[in-house]
């Protein structure tokens, strides 16, 4: 193995030993079963770690917890995402840092399955747009196509929790 190869694989420890060390702080371990607090601090850590993540959406995620139907995530976004629409899946999402435009409702341009249940296109006409900033909650129910829009030069920070709608009814 030549010194790029060393030096490449050390990153990729160090990077991992931060991300996990960064998950134990975000979830203390004397949390009574289930309970979990993710704190703001914490939040925007892990986005500044995960900014250095980023894919060729824009966008990089990290699940901090799974609690039955629900998953916790910590996700930083540099750009506008694609079009997203889920069967059975509601999103809410809390922006911590940073600004975006959602875009919710409409129809997907340019929709693919992408796997069992989530559609992915690249826009939504129609819909209606909203503005969310630090603090701002938004609830997306199933079946409701969204995008999250960035103006250029924009970074947002936000923690997601997805929760999988369970029973013969969605």
């Amino acid at each position: 193995m030549d010194f790029r190869q060393r030096l490449k694989t050390s990153v990729h420890i160090v990077t991992a030993g931060i991300a996990l060390l960064a998950i134990a702080v975000i979830a203390p371990a004397d949390n009574p079963p289930g309970v979990h607090v993710w704190k703001l601090a914490d939040i925007e850590s892990q986005g500044k770690i995960l900014s250095g993540k980023i894919d060729e959406h824009k966008v990089a995620s990290e699940t901090v917890a799974v609690e039955g139907n629900t998953t916790f995530m910590i996700a930083h976004r540099e750009g506008t995402g694609q079009a997203e629409w889920h069967d059975n899946q509601a999103d809410v999402i809390v922006i911590s840092q940073g600004e975006a435009t959602m875009t919710l409702g409409g129809t997907i341009v340019d929709g693919k399955q992408t796997q069992p249940g989530e559609i992915r296109g690249a826009s939504i006409q129609g819909g209606m747009q909203v503005k969310l900033g630090p603090g701002d909650v938004e609830y997306i129910p199933p079946k409701t196509p969204h995008m999250m829009t960035l103006e250029p030069g924009k970074q947002v920070t936000y923690f997601v929790t997805k929760v999988l709608k369970l029973g013969p009814e969605h």
